[in-house]
């Protein structure tokens, strides 16, 4: 029963230090440096330009790429792992959900074992 107990209270705190619900956003943020192509730019003699993009991937293998300004790059890097952080909690309470109901169907099954006895199957004997 203790065993139960903690499984639940850690449940309960993976549930409590979730990132809001709406924080959240699904893809990679990266960062790419080209070069313009301009011959007197400054990237031309080495100092490439920076973008950060948001690329998010979909069903069928198409990919989006959205640019970002550098205002809204450090909202985007928490929503993403915002996300990450969900599905790793998600993962955590699955493992323990099955655990916890691995322990009910025990229980199940020795409650229903001592309450209806049946006797025990005879084997067929075999034929020789």
């Amino acid at each position: 029963m203790q065993g139960t107990k903690r499984l639940l209270a850690r449940r309960q705190r993976v549930q409590d230090r979730l990132p809001p619900f709406g924080e959240m956003l699904r893809g990679s943020v990266f960062t790419r440096h080209m070069q313009c192509g301009t011959p007197s730019c400054h990237c031309a003699r080495g100092r490439p330009h920076h973008a950060t993009y948001l690329g998010v991937s979909f069903a069928g293998g198409r990919t989006v790429q959205v640019s970002l300004p550098p205002a809204l790059v450090a909202t985007a890097r928490r929503w993403v792992a915002n996300y990450q952080a969900w599905w790793r909690a998600i993962e955590t309470v699955s493992e323990i959900n099955r655990e916890l109901l691995r322990r009910r169907r025990v229980a199940l099954g020795e409650s229903a074992r001592t309450s209806a006895r049946r006797p025990p199957r005879r084997r067929r004997r075999s034929a020789s």
